[in-house]
């Protein structure tokens, strides 16, 4: 079997469509395939293949991801997939160094993706660095315990929602480490709200304030003796605590559901301390969001702030790019980075750096799990309490 790689076409989407749903249990009309590649760059998706036969596929979308104190132009990719017919015989680890080796070429610092299970990209160098969670809130029974104003919010028709979201988001997502932008054709298919985008639950609806909005869906229950439905909040972007009270004052104010779930609330979210009873906030999972993949070292390092000043050699090991030590130095104005050939403060794996880069996961955590060394404890520390983020982490869109 000779597997060659070349740059998808137009002409590959139908197929691209059926492997992909091969693999991930799926069936995408002509109609879906199309709404969901329109606006998108096909230079950046590629296809490996077995004479004129795919066999995989993989791709990235063109995002701007907050970083502490800054941001970073990152490829997110996406569409990762390798037919049924042609698993375990390396096609995966082909198009993965392909694609990263690609991508070092071009200069990118690093490259983020969402996975489809938790075991599959450490082995090329992506670490873990956010967290996502399934929250369920009991509506009946979470109660503001300071009531704020619902003459705030207003339920918005979907072209007021059109038009002043994507500024709302963008506002939320420069607060938010890990956040990933949106740009017009992104926005276009959220709103069109097609059946196929629903998961058998209700259109979308918008509550939307002057400073952040959330959007939902309904999963109707009327129930035997009294409806119970649920609200299943898709798109959540409250950008100051104002904007949060009165959205959350809405949300717990309707008076037909039971439950409000959702997986866009981030870790750090303010409500279990708003409401009167803690325990009507529950996390019923967790798993991990952002996959990171440092590729320029240097790069990604000097474009984010820290929270303590910093000085120190840090060597990160990396079978695919090579073992590099770089001295960094930082702190809450900014830094630098470059490559040195100085004695070794902290040494660490290229997934363990991904996965503490945003500040979603501690450094002395990855150490203990022997990912991260350091001389001494007190270097360790000050690496730890340096790579800290005024908030957590959270991607906010699924790609």
């Amino acid at each position: 079997m000779d597997i060659t790689i070349r740059t998808a076409t137009p002409d590959d989407l139908s197929e691209i469509g059926r492997v992909d749903g091969a693999s991930f249990g799926a069936q995408y009309s002509e109609q879906e395939l199309s709404e969901t590649f329109e606006g998108v760059d096909l230079e950046r998706f590629f296809v490996a293949c077995d004479g004129d036969a795919i066999a995989g596929i993989a791709g990235d979308y063109p995002f701007t991801m907050t970083v502490p104190g800054g941001s970073l132009e990152v490829p997110g990719v996406t569409w990762v997939s390798v037919a049924p017919t042609y698993r375990r015989r390396g096609i995966l680890r082909q198009m993965m160094e392909f694609q990263l080796h690609g991508y070092a070429e071009r200069g990118v610092p690093v490259a983020i993706l969402t996975a489809s299970e938790g075991a599959i990209y450490r082995r090329f160098g992506y670490g873990a660095a956010t967290s996502i969670r399934k929250t369920v809130v009991d509506r009946r029974r979470a109660v503001l315990s300071r009531p704020a104003d619902p003459g705030e919010v207003r339920l918005a028709k979907p072209a007021e929602a059109r038009a002043v979201l994507p500024a709302l988001h963008e506002r939320w997502r420069a607060q938010v480490p890990g956040a990933v932008s949106r740009n017009d054709s992104w926005w276009d298919h959220l709103f069109r709200d097609r059946e196929y985008q629903r998961g058998g639950m209700s259109g979308k609806f918008y509550l939307l304030h002057d400073e952040g909005y959330v959007a939902y869906r309904v999963k109707a229950d009327w129930g035997s003796s009294a409806p119970n439905h649920t609200c299943w909040i898709t798109d959540y972007a409250p950008v100051t605590p104002r904007a949060h009270a009165a959205l959350w004052q809405v949300l717990l104010g309707m008076d037909l559901f039971g439950v409000i779930e959702t997986y866009q609330i981030p870790v750090d979210d303010p409500l279990p301390f708003l409401i009167t009873d803690y325990r009507q906030v529950q996390t019923t999972a967790v798993n991990d969001g952002i996959w990171l993949r440092p590729i320029d070292v240097a790069a990604m390092l000097s474009s984010r702030t820290y929270g303590v000043e910093i000085d120190a050699v840090v060597e990160v090991t990396d079978p695919m790019f090579g073992d590099a030590r770089y001295q960094l130095r930082g702190g809450p104005d900014g830094a630098t980075c470059q490559r040195t050939e100085a004695s070794i403060d902290v040494s660490l794996t290229a997934d363990a750096l991904g996965s503490v880069y945003l500040g979603g996961n501690r450094a002395r955590t990855l150490a203990a799990a022997g990912a991260i060394h350091a001389d001494d404890d007190a270097t360790l520390d000050r690496f730890d309490r340096a790579l800290l983020a005024d908030r957590a982490p959270s991607h906010g869109t699924a790609f």
